[in-house]
């Protein structure tokens, strides 16, 4: 168990898709994700909260705002490809 809380532990899969639906753009997936949420608590408030909670523990807290957020600075379809990797 990677929370130590049972209802916790149910949102880690939604959790990391909602970070990938946010950097995406993808606000259906968004909106599902939290669903997801609420459907755990039975309550949108409730489950809203639990996400940013878990959300927040998976979070470097050794790094600033900026850093944390340079990757909306150049957005995924705007950043040159690395060499040698696969587009």
């Amino acid at each position: 168990m990677l929370t130590g809380d049972r209802y916790l532990e149910t949102l880690v899969e939604s959790a990391e898709k909602l970070v990938r639906a946010v950097r995406r753009e993808n606000m259906l997936m968004v909106d599902a994700m939290l669903a997801d949420a609420e459907m755990v608590y039975r309550d949108p408030l409730t489950g809203a909260r639990a996400m940013v909670v878990l959300l927040a523990a998976m979070v470097p807290d050794d790094r600033t705002a900026a850093e944390l957020l340079q990757w909306r600075a150049a957005p995924r379809r705007l950043r040159p490809v690395a060499k040698g990797s696969a587009a």
